[in-house]
């Protein structure tokens, strides 16, 4: 038996997190940009703290709920590697804590079978 398809995340997700005040806001929906790939971005200030965010659907649902796999993964680094993510998480967001002022994409990359979050700077 097949596994059932794979949701179309830009109409499910959002980027919650502390500067959202962890709502499902419009303007922080993951758009498609590529094949199993969704961004979100954000205007950040880089003031040395923490940002704790997840990837999740406007009602906290099983299975949308998007957080770090295991500790290792926590933390999130700009044009760093990718970690793994948990969408049957409750407590477990990511963080990232940026280095300059600027916008970043959030990035949530489903294309293999356990999903990844990675963060870039968006050149304007």
């Amino acid at each position: 038996m097949e596994p059932p398809p794979k949701p179309a995340m830009e109409n499910l997700l959002y980027l919650r997190a502390v500067f959202t005040w962890w709502d499902a806001e419009e303007q922080y929906r993951v758009k498609k940009v590529g094949d199993n790939l969704y961004r979100a971005q954000a205007r950040l200030v880089a003031d040395g703290e923490y940002y704790d965010f997840k990837f999740a659907d406007a009602g906290w649902s099983p299975d949308f709920n998007c957080g770090f796999l295991t500790k290792a993964d926590e933390i999130v680094v700009s044009n760093g590697p990718a970690v793994k993510a948990n969408c049957n998480s409750n407590g477990a967001y990511f963080r990232f804590n940026p280095k300059q002022t600027g916008t970043y994409g959030f990035y949530f990359d489903q294309s293999a079978e356990v999903p990844v979050v990675y963060i870039k700077p968006i050149k304007k």
